[in-house]
């Protein structure tokens, strides 16, 4: 691997820990929704950062963070998320379909930058896996609770400040995750490797090693087949992630006939 390549390929393997880390929490919570939403008005945000010549980060991060306060204080888990994720879709399109710069920049967060990650994208992912570290008991403490909270009504409910450091951290992993690796990369490795893993643990611990092992090993196989082939990074890391899922799902059941 070249010095070039060291950069991205570190950061491409953070942010795949972390955002498998929140796949996690979304599984335990049923909140698998909001995961699309908030990452197609991530992309928005950044294709009208380009078209206003803003910053990136922070307009996807203040755009993500209004669905995400949106859909805190509607209960509609499927129709609402559904509804945003099509409508910032729609707003991409029409960007992309009127503004030349939008156009690059919508290509951009859907095929993927990680080739050309430098070292401001790895100092954000850096800080996402520190803050990680630091707030991991009281995700844990939300995302037990949230697993908890049908079947035993007196689990003691985390404290509300446990609930916005959670949701806040949820945001800014989506928008980083979607930058570094593009809009359907992050959102793949939100979601596949931690439904690969729901057919395989049982607990929350076995849960969380599972995800890991099965982002990490979507990364690598991705990384390794995407550069001799000179393809996109984003899209073959999807395929990837979705057959390991399946592969995770057909062996959970072989094992349950023996």
């Amino acid at each position: 691997m070249t010095d070039l390549l060291l950069t991205p390929f570190v950061a491409g393997f953070l942010i795949t820990l972390v955002l498998a880390l929140a796949g996690s929490g979304l599984f335990l919570r049923g909140s698998v929704w909001q995961a699309l939403a908030l990452g197609q008005w991530a992309a928005a945000g950044g294709v009208l950062a380009s078209v206003l010549h803003w910053p990136v980060l922070p307009v996807a991060l203040a755009l993500g963070a209004g669905v995400m306060a949106l859909l805190q204080r509607v209960r509609d888990t499927e129709r609402l998320p559904l509804a945003l994720f099509l409508g910032g879709l729609a707003a991409v399109t029409l960007l992309a379909a009127n503004f030349s710069q939008a156009s690059i920049a919508a290509a951009a967060w859907a095929e993927g930058q990680l080739y050309f990650a430098g070292p401001g994208e790895l100092v954000a992912v850096v800080v996402a896996g520190v803050a990680s570290a630091v707030l991991w008991p009281w995700l844990r403490r939300v995302w037990l609770h949230a697993q908890l909270a049908p079947d035993v009504s007196a689990a003691p409910a985390p404290p509300t400040v446990a609930r916005w450091l959670e949701t806040a951290w949820l945001v800014a992993v989506i928008v980083l995750g979607s930058m570094v690796l593009g809009m359907p990369a992050a959102l793949a490795t939100l979601l596949l490797p931690a439904w690969g893993a729901a057919f395989l643990a049982r607990g929350l611990t076995g849960a969380l090693l599972w995800t890991q092992s099965l982002a990490i090993a979507g990364f690598l196989v991705a990384w390794t087949i995407s550069l001799p082939l000179d393809q996109p990074f984003a899209p073959v890391l999807v395929v990837v992630l979705l057959l390991l899922a399946l592969l995770a799902r057909a062996g959970a059941a072989l094992r349950r006939t023996h």
